[in-house]
């Protein structure tokens, strides 16, 4: 098994998928609301970062002396995954990566005669995780995940001997051990989550790996963020008061049929809605003394209040008053017999 891709070349995909920074633009995934998280799920993602390897590398001619051979190098790749949370806090999942590797390096062998050089091409492990998902950070909302894991990591192991004589001390080729490690990931919008991960691990007595990842990953289960509340209607307009005017003759104070039928309506309207306050006002037109106008004014509301009063509509939600010739419906000259000044108006809020 063999993979050609190099570590640089996983950092460049990484960057073409990464949110664009500071600077994101319209298509980019917006923000995630602090405390929203759903870890719960399948995903992909990928990863970028370095490796560094300590091997043991013993005599390639009689297998005996040894020296201690370390290297280093980049590693990018893919990472899938599937969580499971069995609650708000705490998240179990299982997850596989594999990367291209560009670890390598070279020095002198043991003897001192031949020159050593060790590659690794690929690295992958199959793990598991526990998670640790803390609903605030000091007392702010957060959506962040702490984890460790553990697991199988395999990967291969190359090695040159260029020297005078036959080396005893070939390649060993594809190895199989163990990873733990550990890291913080955080959802920073719906669906979307980076990570920083350490990694440890060992596939053989001797060869030991250090491995530090950064990675984005896209969570196809997680939820998206919760739509912004719908903006509140604005209040509708109160309503129009209801205005009944009943008209009376010149220099009358007595209810006409058409008036009477007027008033009708109005209490009608009154015991058809919740009981509110109304208002008689009787008005005057200006063709006699103002103090005469005032009590004819008078004495036409408190007769209409008196019809109401005998049509079901108390007394008290009634705010009876006269207002004479003042607040004309037609404005005119002192004198004048205008019949729409000479009136009773009901209000109903």
């Amino acid at each position: 098994m063999r993979f050609t891709i190099s570590g640089a070349a996983a950092a460049l995909l990484l960057a073409s998928v990464a949110p664009a920074g500071a600077q994101m633009s319209p298509l980019s995934p917006a923000p995630m609301p602090p405390g929203v998280t759903n870890w719960g799920g399948f995903y992909l993602g990928l990863n970028v970062g370095g490796g560094s390897v300590s091997d043991r590398y013993r005599n390639p001619y009689n297998g005996l002396t040894t020296r201690d051979f370390n290297i280093g190098g980049p590693v990018g790749g893919g990472t899938a995954g599937f969580n499971w949370q069995i609650n708000p806090n705490w998240v179990l999942g299982v997850e596989g990566d594999i990367d291209a590797s560009g670890i390598s390096g070279s020095t002198g062998c043991p003897n001192g005669i031949y020159n050593c050089g060790e590659s690794n091409s690929y690295l992958g492990s199959a793990r598991g995780r526990i998670g640790y998902a803390p609903t605030s950070w000091g007392g702010l909302a957060s959506n962040a995940l702490l984890f460790v894991t553990g697991g199988a990591e395999f990967g291969d192991i190359n090695r040159t001997v260029v020297g005078p004589l036959p080396a005893r001390n070939p390649s060993p080729g594809d190895q199989v051990g163990w990873t733990v490690g550990g890291g913080i990931e955080d959802m920073f919008a719906p669906q979307w989550s980076v990570k920083v991960e350490y990694r440890y691990a060992e596939m053989n007595s001797h060869f030991t790996l250090n491995e530090g990842l950064l990675g984005v990953n896209y969570h196809f289960n997680a939820p998206a963020a919760p739509p912004p509340a719908p903006m509140a209607a604005p209040a509708p307009p109160p309503a129009a008061p209801k205005v009944f005017i009943v008209f009376f003759d010149w220099d009358k104070d007595t209810i006409t049929p058409e008036g009477h039928a007027i008033i009708v309506q109005a209490a009608d309207a009154y015991k058809a809605g919740a009981p509110v306050q109304i208002q008689v006002t009787g008005y005057t037109d200006r063709s006699g003394s103002p103090g005469y106008n005032q009590r004819l004014s008078e004495r036409r509301a408190n007769n209409v209040a008196k019809a109401l009063a005998a049509l079901g509509v108390p007394k008290t939600q009634m705010i009876v008053a006269g207002r004479g010739e003042n607040d004309n419906r037609v404005p005119t000259a002192p004198g004048v017999r205008e019949p729409q000044n000479r009136r009773v108006e009901i209000v109903s809020p």
